[in-house]
């Protein structure tokens, strides 16, 4: 996972030789469908913006091509802030935009949303969604990963009862802020957009977010911008414990380094989501509608998996490591209430407000 870049890591796909299959999508699909496909292939390009790092999603765009050769894709990698900047700018240019934004800062996404930035599409695949993950038939959420805890299994060896709840956590860290000086981790939500969001949902769930924060800052709490920083200093033992990290990065990193333990909060798991977006001046609409179809399909979202990305269809299992204890899921809801925290002056209050609970005052 590479996701801060200075520039853009882009992929061209070429074109594939031969000719895809006959009627390629689900059967289930409306009649009318082959019309799509025709006006898809006669765009034929499609644009991604995508915080997703292009090496996970390798597959996934290869299972596109394949299904339709005669549009190539162009990826493009931004972190989430860059890409939403990227974009604002490429709409005032008036010269119409990329086809496809697909971002985990699900607030930024949402903003866009509202700000009237994206055309509406109703896919033949939302049925197989939960009713949290669509809005207005414009923001479409295409994964259901768990937020959780992330620890070195061979650093934490001495310390009995490692925590499972944000109570056990708050006590675990006052307990052990000695030992644990500098070795904790978790976003700095000053300037990562997943981290900033994560942080608001944990203090609408726990009413005592700012008592856990201040413990984080008696322990030293190390600060970063990206999950790559934290799980790489994880990995190589600079670090002994992080806090609202990505299952499906975790989960990545514990299958290239057995020392890398994940624990699903007991209490509650906040669960977030990988919003994707048609803006409403794209390029390609229609190869970007059939890109969505496909994104939210049995086929796309078994090639999401197999890259420990959480698929949100109801009939996909979670990854093992990643079971939520029944109830205990509160997933982060595609719309309008994301927007809460985006406001400006409720976003420097927070802000504050998180700066003096880590400080202890």
């Amino acid at each position: 996972m590479r996701i801060l870049r200075l520039i853009a890591t882009t992929l061209i796909l070429a074109l594939s030789q031969g000719r895809a299959a006959a009627n390629p999508w689900p059967s289930t699909y409306p009649g009318s469908y082959s019309s799509l496909v025709g006006e898809a292939s006669r765009e034929g390009s499609l644009t991604i913006w995508s915080v997703t790092d292009s090496r996970q999603v390798t597959a996934l765009l290869a299972g596109f091509r394949h299904l339709y050769p005669r549009i190539a894709v162009r990826y493009v990698e931004l972190p989430a802030q860059q890409l939403y900047s990227n974009f604002l700018a490429e709409e005032q240019a008036g010269r119409g935009t990329s086809d496809f934004l697909w971002s985990s800062a699900m607030d930024l996404q949402i903003k866009l949303v509202n700000d009237g930035y994206s055309q509406p599409y109703v896919s033949p695949e939302r049925v197989s969604l939960p009713a949290w993950a669509v809005w207005k038939n414009e923001a479409w959420g295409i994964t259901a990963e768990p937020i959780i805890f992330v620890y070195n299994r061979r650093l934490l060896r001495a310390f009995p009862n490692i925590p499972d709840t944000h109570p056990d956590l708050v006590r675990f860290l006052s307990r052990n802020a000695t030992a644990l000086q500098g070795k904790v981790a978790t976003y700095n939500p000053a300037v990562s957009a997943v981290g900033y969001l994560y942080l608001a949902q944990d203090r609408q769930a726990n009413l005592n977010t700012w008592e856990l924060v201040g413990a984080f800052g008696r322990a030293g709490v190390k600060l970063f911008p990206t999950t790559e920083d934290i799980l790489t200093r994880l990995a190589d033992r600079r670090l002994a414990f992080a806090y609202d990290m990505i299952g499906s990065y975790a989960l990545e990193a514990q299958a290239h380094n057995p020392d890398i333990g994940v624990i699903v909060p007991r209490d509650y798991a906040l669960v977030m989501s990988r919003i994707a977006m048609i803006p409403k001046a794209a390029r390609h609409p229609n190869a970007a509608r059939l890109f969505l179809d496909y994104l939210l399909s049995q086929s796309g979202q078994s090639h999401l998996a197999d890259q420990y990305m959480t698929p949100v269809r109801s009939n996909f299992p979670l990854p093992s490591g990643l079971r939520l204890i029944q109830g205990s899921e509160r997933a982060i809801r595609v719309g309008p209430a994301l927007l809460v925290h985006q406001d400006q002056l409720t976003r420097r209050k927070f802000l504050r407000d998180w700066a003096r609970a880590l400080a202890n005052r």
